[in-house]
């Protein structure tokens, strides 16, 4: 697959990680002029769990059963969610209180998952065997630079006019899907479509079926474990910094900025690499190096050697949050891509929903055999039990296969 068309394939990457980071990230500082309760806050914001949860299977079932001779199964999603969630973001900041945010930001949720879950699930339909390894490092790259957008630069214009980035991120996102649907053409499946049995009866089926095949049921497992290790640091990483360092909140973003300028390049590198050399082969190393950083951070006490060991963390982490739909598109039959996808889908929901919880309840009983913001160095130890755990699981996931093109 040409370097031109893996651009234009992951495009809608850049958009929807770029609108993820900025909701994520300054809309609560608009819905804190709103209300006093941080719960409030973190339920608009959190919500995206509910969706994830509920939302990918479903819709990964749909399109799986579906075919249009103009659009193919996937791309009708997006094309019908874009709008909604480009809209959506357009109008939070202008919302009068913080109930009219709360479901401006639900309806933003429900339709990046319905648009998203779709989506990942085009990308094995249209890229060749060989290169499945490199289409996901260039959305692995995408998604560093949505964050790096969403984040950083989504600051500086957010500061000098809120609704600014929201305008101009909700434009990106109909720019870039047009961009894809007009440029990549989903072929005709290779099988028949699968039975209308019903689609909770299709629901139904993926569940047992992953029950029934392990391989599938490990990997998922240890998909949730690998998603959980930066959910878990997510909500804390900064309080990390501050208290566990002593750090300023400057030099944690730059940190951060470090970390994903770190996360954009190995994950183009980790799948060019796993192209070559096998995909979980690399997954391995990555998940030993992610390990190793993660040991590092437990024990780090000055702020300076984090300049050399959080690139360790960064390029571990890329890797492994690169990686695993790649290892997964050998694994799921290829009837059942969409099923399958909302099953990998909902696991990183649940994640982000779940490891916060554990996250948080390992701070709170570190602080009572250490002092002081030492009890946040625990999120990293947190992390690598579940990296350690996750080895046990990634172990039955089968052999590699290399496919030289």
């Amino acid at each position: 697959m040409g370097l031109r068309r893996m651009l234009v394939l992951t495009l809608p990457t850049l958009g929807f990680s770029t609108a993820l980071s900025l909701v994520t990230t300054y809309l609560p500082v608009i819905l804190d002029r709103y209300t006093n309760s941080a719960t409030l806050i973190g339920f608009a914001i959190g919500g995206e769990g509910i969706f994830s949860a509920l939302i990918p299977v479903v819709v990964g079932v749909i399109s799986d059963r579906i075919w249009t001779k103009r659009w193919g199964r996937r791309q009708p999603f997006m094309i019908f969610a874009a709008p909604f969630m480009a809209a959506s973001l357009m109008l939070a900041p202008f919302q009068p209180g913080y109930v009219p945010i709360a479901v401006s930001t639900f309806v933003f949720f429900a339709a990046y998952h319905f648009y998203t879950s779709p989506y990942q699930s085009l990308l094995p339909d249209v890229t060749p065997a060989g290169s499945h390894g490199k289409v996901q490092g260039f959305q692995s790259f995408m998604r560093g630079g949505g964050m790096f957008m969403g984040m950083v630069v989504a600051g500086m214009l957010f500061y000098r006019w809120e609704p600014l980035p929201f305008i101009l991120c909700s434009i990106l996102i109909m720019v870039f899907t047009y961009l894809t649907v007009a440029k990549i053409h989903e072929p005709v499946p290779e099988h028949n479509l699968p039975p209308r049995q019903g689609v909770w009866g299709e629901v139904k089926r993926v569940f047992t079926s992953v029950r029934e095949d392990k391989a599938i049921q490990s990997f998922m497992v240890a998909s949730f474990l690998w998603e959980s290790t930066l959910a878990g640091l997510r909500p804390f990483i900064m309080l990390y910094f501050i208290y566990a360092l002593g750090s300023t909140e400057q030099v944690g973003a730059l940190l951060l900025g470090l970390v994903g300028v770190t996360y954009m390049v190995a994950g183009i590198a980790s799948g060019y690499l796993a192209d070559k050399y096998g995909r979980s082969r690399v997954m391995r190393v990555g998940l030993w190096v992610y390990l190793g950083g993660c040991i590092l951070g437990t024990f780090l006490t000055d702020i300076k050697w984090a300049f050399v060991f959080l690139p360790i963390f960064g390029l571990g982490g890329s890797i492994v949050l690169t990686l695993p739909y790649a290892i997964l598109i050998r694994l799921m039959p290829k009837e059942h891509v969409g099923q399958y996808t909302g099953m990998f889908s909902m696991m990183r929901g649940l994640a982000n929903i779940i490891a916060p919880i554990i996250a948080g309840g390992a701070i709170d009983i570190a602080a009572t055999f250490v002092d002081g913001g030492r009890r946040f160095s625990v999120i990293w130890l947190v992390s690598a039990v579940m990296i350690v755990i996750s080895l046990f699981f990634f172990r039955g996931s089968g052999k590699d296969e290399v496919i030289n093109v």
